[in-house]
């Protein structure tokens, strides 16, 4: 082991990155340690998490009631549209509301409101069920002229309740709550007629607006 003692160990030399004196050392006010002391040092290094919670927060945030609102209208159309083809579009024929309302006893969790608007124009033909947003709802038919009109008729969901009028394919369709109830007439009569046809259900059923 004698020729150990000959051995020149090469002095250890600091690497040209690594600073002279510990970070602990520099004083706070250095410029370029201001967002690592300060509030961003919590994300250091974690760009992909910042990713995440950036993510999770827009879910959270986004209108989730008007995605609901755009895909029960679209659920409403189908049926509606369903059932011009099927030429099935009443379970119960009577213009009468006092023999129509009754027929939803037991059918229905709930007492959709039904009222004759032949002297605005608009009379009651009948109504049916169907099926919309997985639940059974009330579909009330009147008639303008020629043309159908649907009025589906739900119980309102908690929250704001945002109206719409629209057309789109030939068809226009008007949305509004009231009495408790989500409304949504929707028919291939000209808009006007069908604004006009809501326009009188919100006289006779009451409007909270007004």
């Amino acid at each position: 082991m004698r020729w150990l003692r000959w051995l020149r160990w090469p002095q250890w030399q600091r690497p040209q990155w690594q600073p002279s004196r510990p970070l602990q050392q520099w004083p706070r006010g250095t410029p370029w340690l201001r967002p690592a002391i300060g509030p961003a040092l919590p994300w250091a290094g974690g760009g992909l998490a910042g990713l995440a919670a950036s993510a999770l927060l827009f879910a959270l945030l986004a209108p989730v009631p008007a995605r609901h609102d755009e895909r029960l209208g679209q659920e409403i159309v189908a049926s509606h549209v369903r059932a011009l083809l099927s030429q099935h579009a009443v379970d119960v024929v009577s213009t009468d509301q006092h023999t129509v309302k009754p027929w939803f006893n037991g059918r229905l969790d709930y007492a959709p409101p039904v009222v004759d608007l032949a002297t605005r124009g608009f009379p009651l033909t009948g109504g049916r069920m169907d099926y919309v947003a997985h639940r059974r709802v009330a579909v009330l038919v009147y008639r303008d002229q020629r043309h159908p009109i649907d009025l589906y008729v739900l119980p309102a969901a908690e929250g704001a309740c945002t109206p719409a009028n629209r057309s789109a394919d030939g068809y226009a369709m008007v949305r509004w709550c009231a009495a408790g109830m989500d409304f949504w007439a929707i028919s291939d009569a000209e808009p006007a007629h069908v604004r006009a046809f809501a326009q009188a259900l919100r006289d006779a059923v009451g409007d909270p607006r007004e």
